[in-house]
C-alpha cells in the first residue's frame, strides 16, 4: 500500500509541475522570447543577429526543450526593465519576485523558500537596498532591519518558544552589536523583563515581571 501511495504522490507531483509550467508558459510564451536567443554586448542585450538593443518579455528555461521555467522579466532598450521572477525548479514556487528600472533592481523585492512562503520582503532604490527589510520563518517575523543605501543601520531580532509566543526581542546597531531596548518574556506572552544596551554594554535594567504580570523591581 505504501508503495501505492508513493507512487500517487510522486506522480502528483510531477503533475504539479507541468501544471505550474504550463500555466507560466501560457502567462508568457505568446509575447516572450527565449533569452537563450539573447546575447550580451556592452553590457546590452541583443536578439542574435540584431544590431538593436533588446526590448521586450523574455523567459529563462532550465533545460535546452523549453520545459521548465527558471526566469521571467523584460527588457528595455537592452537593460531589465519592469518585474522579474526567478523561480525553484520548473516554475513550481516562486525564488523571489522583484522590479528593475533601467538595469538596476527598483521596487518591491520578495523572496520565498520552495515551499512556496514568504521569507524576506523590503525595497530597491536605484540598485541599493533601502529602508526596513523583514525576514520571516515559519510564518513569524524573524527579524527586521533599518536600511540605508545598503548599509543596516539598526536591527531587531525576535525569538520564540515552541507555544509561538514570542520568547526574546533584541535590539541591535549596525556593527550587530546590542543595541536599545531588549525583552524577554514569558512563556504565556507577559513580558519577563526589559533591559537597556548602548554598543553591546548592558546600560539600565528597565523593569522585571514575575510569570503573572506582577511587577518584581
Amino acid at each position: 500500500m505504501k508503495y501505492i501511495l508513493k507512487s500517487i504522490f510522486l506522480l502528483s507531483f510531477v503533475s504539479l509541475n507541468i501544471f505550474a509550467d504550463d500555466a507560466l508558459f501560457m502567462k508568457y510564451a505568446d509575447k516572450s522570447i527565449n533569452s537563450a536567443t539573447l546575447v550580451e554586448r556592452q553590457g546590452l542585450k541583443y536578439q542574435v543577429n540584431t544590431n538593436t538593443p533588446f526590448s521586450g518579455r523574455f523567459i529563462t528555461y532550465e533545460d535546452e526543450f523549453g520545459f521548465c521555467v527558471l526566469e521571467a522579466g523584460s527588457y528595455k532598450r537592452g537593460l531589465l526593465h519592469g518585474s522579474f521572477e526567478e523561480y525553484y525548479g520548473c516554475g513550481v514556487a516562486y525564488s523571489f519576485r522583484t522590479a528593475y528600472k533601467n538595469g538596476l533592481e527598483h521596487g518591491e523585492y520578495k523572496e520565498y523558500g520552495e515551499e512556496g512562503y514568504l521569507t524576506m520582503t523590503g525595497n530597491m532604490r536605484d540598485g541599493q537596498m533601502q529602508g526596513e527589510w523583514i525576514g520571516y520563518e515559519y510564518g513569524r517575523i524573524s527579524w527586521t532591519e533599518s536600511i540605508k543605501d545598503d548599509e543596516v543601520i539598526s536591527a531587531i531580532e525576535y525569538s520564540y518558544y515552541d507555544n509561538g509566543q514570542i520568547s526574546m526581542k533584541e535590539a541591535f546597531n549596525g556593527n550587530d552589536e546590542l543595541h536599545g531596548i531588549c525583552e524577554a518574556y514569558h512563556q504565556n506572552g507577559q513580558l519577563k523583563s526589559k533591559v537597556e544596551y548602548k554598543n553591546g554594554t548592558l546600560i539600565n535594567t528597565i523593569e522585571e515581571y514575575d510569570f503573572n504580570g506582577n511587577r518584581i523591581n
